[in-house]
């Protein structure tokens, strides 16, 4: 379905422009976005009960097993007890469970986020374009692209855990080295860095996710390249929408300490409390930054083709003269 008010832009957008042509995008596909939404929120909401279920169980057990034995407070204290005492084994293996169960909700939670990131990105996009994608068109789109951004965000980690390595080791090296007043100095600056870095690479983590869906050919390495090309220019602006959203998930998290300790309210009421309005607030927040990233994109992408065409335009002007 096309409309005729496809934008067209002659300049770079600021930070307002790019507010100003996300909540244009929503409107033009407000129904398949609010369906995300909903599914967002009820895989989200779902998978805090499984969660909450599970770790409760293993928390009972590990209780149980502190009642059974009070007096044997360092039962594991080596390798060796783990080896040889039944007791010690049986402590570890609730340990040993409790973080099986992390991990495992951890990869869902992720693989959810993914699979609705590719939705919101290709419903923006069309949106962009005015057009309206129907449900079984983004159904097909997702079947074909959500492994794209998974493998670009297992690069991504593995380049974040290598710069943690190299700031680790060479903050290592300081401590040995250098006096105390020159490794003040230093960790204050490793500090900020560290700050500036997380802030940039969430940026070029979600930019590059918006690559990998909508361009073919850019996964893994190449989309985080592709990302950073385009980028440039412009990292401050995504740098700023990433500082927004952290302090949008913060306030919506003190807003939910607020309500619910602000009243005499029983353990099932609270979370129950807690579920929906984090949940629903944190998955509108989560949509809107990923519309937000893929109207930058295409903000990116057109500045970025116009200058490469004006690029070759100019000596061939030049040749004919």
């Amino acid at each position: 379905m096309e409309s005729e008010s496809k934008p067209q832009f002659q300049s770079p957008f600021g930070l307002l422009g790019i507010f100003e042509e996300s909540f244009k995008a929503i409107s033009r596909n407000k129904k398949l976005l609010v369906r995300i939404l909903l599914l967002v929120f009820l895989s989200i909401s779902l998978y805090d009960l499984a969660q909450d279920y599970m770790l409760a169980s293993i928390s009972k057990k590990f209780y149980n097993f502190e009642l059974q034995f009070p007096d044997n407070p360092r039962i594991c204290n080596d390798f060796r007890s783990y080896l040889n005492n039944p007791t010690c084994r049986a402590s570890m293996d609730i340990i040993h469970e409790f973080f099986l169960v992390k991990v495992i909700f951890y990869a869902y939670s992720s693989i959810i986020l993914l699979v609705y990131s590719v939705a919101t990105v290709f419903s923006s996009h069309e949106a962009y374009n005015a057009k309206v994608l129907g449900p079984k068109e983004m159904l097909l789109k997702i079947r074909s692209s959500w492994t794209k951004p998974l493998v670009t965000s297992f690069y991504m980690i593995l380049i974040t855990l290598g710069i943690v390595f190299l700031v680790a080791i060479s903050s290592l090296i300081a401590i040995i080295s250098a006096v105390n007043s020159w490794s003040r100095v230093y960790f204050g600056g490793v500090a900020v860095l560290i700050i500036i870095w997380y802030i940039y690479v969430a940026a070029l983590w979600i930019f590059s996710i918006v690559v990998s869906v909508l361009e073919e050919g850019f996964v893994g390495v190449k989309a985080i390249g592709r990302a950073a090309e385009l980028m440039s220019g412009k990292r401050l602006q995504a740098s700023i929408l990433i500082i927004l959203f952290v302090v949008s998930y913060v306030v919506v998290d003190q807003m939910n300490e607020v309500i619910i300790t602000s009243y005499n309210l029983s353990w099932s009421t609270r979370f129950a409390i807690s579920i929906v309005f984090l949940n629903g607030l944190n998955s509108s927040l989560t949509i809107f930054m990923f519309v937000l990233f893929t109207v930058l994109y295409h903000e990116r992408k057109t500045s970025h083709d116009e200058k490469e065409v004006k690029g070759l335009y100019i000596p061939i002007a030049a040749g004919e003269d």
